[in-house]
């Protein structure tokens, strides 16, 4: 009867220690190559495989949902996941999520998941070539729907068109236009130019327009405490940093 409760109880205390380790994290279902992005309907890229490591790392066992971005960050202010994978910081995303402490102020965090250059697009036959004057960009400016960087541009007086989902729609809508530009990665540029749609038809600016932090915020309706989370942002950070580890994982994309 002893052996029998003992059993018993250790299968309660192991499903708890369990399920007190469990994560939910979204990530969004847009091509964000190579950082974030969907393959085989799960979600991949360098961001989610820091996240994913670091994780493991502490114990966490983590489930990834790829979602649309509105949504990912909707589930995240609600309490439907316990972070989102990945986020720059922005106010309004920071009252309902904890961002490492300075987030708020830094060029470069410390505690990112990593570091993010966006760059000037326009079609090739545009002779147009960013200096560092966001104005001078040609409009319409195209950024994804619902990404930090169309409101930082829009704050400056830039008209910003961020009506599309993703990348890859704006520099379709670009070249069908023939005018104006998108506000992306150069990685997504790069690999869309493989393609033959693509090919030959886009011109990045060799100046990068901003670099921004990217972070693994933590919903203010996550069980997770002040001290998980400090610890978890610690672990990333020192996972960004394993050379061995990131060259591994780049080499994956």
């Amino acid at each position: 009867m002893q052996r029998m409760f003992t059993l018993i109880l250790s299968i309660i205390l192991s499903a708890s220690v369990s399920a007190a380790g469990k994560i939910s994290i979204c990530s969004d279902n847009n091509f964000w190559y190579p950082f974030t992005l969907v393959k085989d309907g799960q979600s991949a890229g360098i961001h989610i495989d820091i996240i994913a490591k670091a994780l493991d790392n502490l114990g966490y066992e983590v489930e990834f949902k790829p979602l649309p971005w509105k949504r990912c960050l909707v589930e995240a202010e609600q309490g439907g996941v316990d972070g989102v994978a990945t986020a720059s910081f922005k106010e309004e995303r920071a009252a309902f999520m904890h961002y490492p402490g300075d987030a708020a102020t830094a060029k470069k965090s410390t505690q990112r998941v990593m570091q993010v250059e966006y760059v000037v697009v326009t079609s090739a036959d545009n002779s147009y070539e960013f200096s560092g004057d966001v104005k001078s960009i040609p409009e319409p400016v195209r950024a994804p729907r619902g990404y930090s960087i169309a409101d930082d541009l829009k704050k400056q007086g830039v008209n910003v068109d961020d009506k599309a989902s993703g990348d890859e729609n704006n520099i379709k809508k670009l070249l069908r236009g023939g005018d104006g530009a998108v506000v992306t990665i150069p990685e997504v540029v790069n690999v869309l130019s493989e393609k033959a749609e693509f090919k030959g038809k886009l011109k990045i600016s060799a100046q990068p327009l901003k670099s921004k932090s990217y972070y693994l915020p933590i919903s203010k309706a996550s069980k997770l405490s002040a001290e998980e989370r400090d610890k978890i942002w610690a672990e990333i950070a020192k996972v960004r940093d394993d050379a061995a580890f990131m060259a591994d994982a780049a080499a994956k994309y």
